[in-house]
């Protein structure tokens, strides 16, 4: 509803408040313009259309948030953490792994996060541009996925006990894991696929062989 009286300064910021409380599935121009208390010919003379409204909202939600690489010495443990990070950040911003995964021009904010972050690991860690774009952006990739796809798995327990003998390789596959929680099983799995990507890339690679997400 259009509040009365003098007209509401439109600031991107408020719209995006407003698209990150609906979420980006849930995200219209009635709804922020109601959300909001002004009309819904404001937001398209802001946004332009629904899809430059989602882009708005969601470079809004990447802008917003932490990802400073964090002070460790070890690249395998900086990709594990910021594994980590991708996937609660996806899993607190429903929608959000959409715009990851088509980031183009029309979405410098989400681009220039990345080229800071890529370029910050290659200064960190003394490896080549190229070396440190793979291993981010492949280690982004899986974390986004891991948690659009099935969000429930990073916090429910698997049952490996109820499977049937007569699929003896998987069940003994997941009773081999069964003590892992759903975040160490996460972590190990990006720890697997960033050790197996450092060691490709010509990297040095750690020895250790825990079965363990930490």
């Amino acid at each position: 509803m259009i509040r009365s009286g003098r007209p509401r300064r439109l600031t991107t910021a408020a719209i995006v408040d407003a698209g990150t409380k609906l979420t980006l599935p849930k995200l219209t121009v009635r709804g922020i313009a109601s959300e909001l208390g002004v009309s819904e010919m404001s937001i398209y003379r802001r946004a332009g259309s629904i899809q430059g409204l989602r882009d708005l909202v969601a470079e809004g939600i990447v802008e917003r948030a932490d990802f400073a690489l964090p002070n460790l010495d070890d690249p395998e443990d900086a990709l594990v953490d910021l594994a980590r990070r991708l996937r609660d950040f996806v899993l607190t911003n429903p929608g959000i792994a959409e715009h990851l995964t088509r980031l183009s021009s029309a979405t410098p904010v989400s681009v220039g996060r990345i080229d800071r972050s890529q370029a910050e690991f290659a200064e960190r860690y003394g490896i080549s541009a190229a070396q440190a774009s793979i291993l981010v952006s492949t280690i982004a990739e899986h974390a986004v996925a891991l948690a659009a796809v099935n969000p429930r798995s990073h916090s429910q327990v698997r049952d490996s006990t109820s499977l049937s003998a007569a699929v003896s390789t998987v069940r003994a596959g997941a009773l081999a894991t069964a003590a892992l929680s759903p975040e160490e099983r996460f972590c190990w799995s990006i720890r697997a696929t960033a050790r197996g990507m450092l060691g490709m890339l010509g990297l040095p690679i750690r020895t250790d062989t825990p079965l363990s997400g930490g």
